[in-house]
């Protein structure tokens, strides 16, 4: 189906001023931002939406759009659901050395469960790890190389590369071709995380340290048979989708 009319450039300013408030508003007015953030949402997302229906009249793309949300909203729920199934009991205190070794392996587990997945699969043990010294950098660390950076080689790990996946560009494509950026990435903010998690340790008290010095980590995995509805989720994930979102 060929598309009869083009959007209007000025139609990028609903979703510059969605990002826009996302990131100031909780600074500015973070009370009234709070209790009202799904209705600013909603109504920036309708002038766009009124737009394409009344004004372009472009019904066809509307459709193969929300088609196309469907799908990611399904693949991230899955791999949501997968991922809560799985149990990671961890026992003992880490230190800076095993921080990076554990941040290094979600980096890369976000790229199989999604970074949303790996989040919240890994995140629990990562404080229980690091109880006796957790600070603000140990949470913020962790969300810049779990939640954000290490999901950036496939589709699953990264929301706008699905979306480029749906319109055609293969699985490993970012993978094959960017995987020196991402190493380049991930290195910086671990050896940055290291440096600042040393610090850290060294100003924990003697006792603490020589606790960490000792090898107490017990490791526990229940649900491990959630990893077979992993496999299920990624096998079928490239003529499936992609068939069922054929673009108009």
């Amino acid at each position: 189906m060929e598309h009869s009319a083009q959007p209007n450039p000025w139609m990028i300013l609903p979703f510059g001023l969605l990002l826009t408030t996302i990131a100031l508003a909780p600074l500015v007015f973070a009370d009234w931002w709070h209790r009202h953030y799904p209705k600013v949402a909603y109504a920036l997302g309708a002038v766009t939406l009124l737009y394409y229906l009344v004004g372009l009249k472009e019904y066809g793309r509307v459709v193969y759009t929300a088609m196309e949300y469907v799908s990611f909203i399904v693949l991230i729920g899955s791999l949501y659901v997968v991922s809560g199934g799985i149990h990671i009991q961890v026992k003992g205190e880490a230190t800076p050395l095993e921080n990076v070794i554990y941040l290094m392996i979600g980096a890369v587990m976000a790229n199989l469960f999604g970074t949303t997945g790996a989040s919240m699969l890994l995140i629990r043990p990562w404080l229980r790890m690091n109880r006796y010294r957790v600070t603000a950098h140990h949470v913020v660390f962790f969300i810049f190389i779990v939640s954000n950076v290490g999901g950036c080689l496939t589709p699953i790990g990264d929301p706008p590369l699905f979306l480029g996946y749906l319109q055609g560009i293969p699985f490993w494509w970012v993978a094959e071709h960017c995987w020196p950026m991402w190493c380049a990435g991930v290195v910086v903010l671990l050896a940055t995380f290291y440096a600042v998690d040393y610090r850290n340790y060294l100003r924990a008290p003697k006792a603490v340290r020589s606790r960490l010095a000792e090898p107490h980590d017990v490791w526990r995995f229940e649900g491990l048979s959630n990893l077979f509805f992993l496999a299920v989720i990624r096998a079928p994930s490239s003529s499936t989708v992609r068939g069922s979102c054929a673009k108009p």
